[in-house]
């Protein structure tokens, strides 16, 4: 998988490789499936944490929509990021 630029967050997004051939159709299905889960249990939890916050009368919304991370906190994120990715492209070639 290419290195990720940390001026550019799309790069996580085209990692190298022939990912999908003929062979690879279950590996698809299973990795859509794992992303689809990760992605319904983040939006669940991030809708629950923003909806407790603001019933104790702290809105946090629109600060995250515009928050702007330091250093160490974008490097958290890559990191992050690229474990997911690593993870889908692993069920897409079934290496995992």
């Amino acid at each position: 998988m290419s290195t990720p630029n940390r001026d550019n967050p799309t790069s996580f997004n085209f990692p190298d490789g022939d990912l999908l051939r003929p062979r690879h159709i279950d590996n698809l299905g299973r990795a859509l499936i794992s992303l689809t889960r990760e992605i319904c249990v983040l939006t669940d939890r991030q809708m629950v944490l923003e909806k407790i916050l603001a019933d104790k009368g702290i809105d946090v919304a629109d600060a995250v929509d515009t928050y702007q991370p330091d250093q160490a906190m974008q490097s958290q994120l890559d990191e992050r990021t690229g474990a997911i990715i690593k993870t889908i492209v692993s069920d897409l070639t079934g290496t995992r």
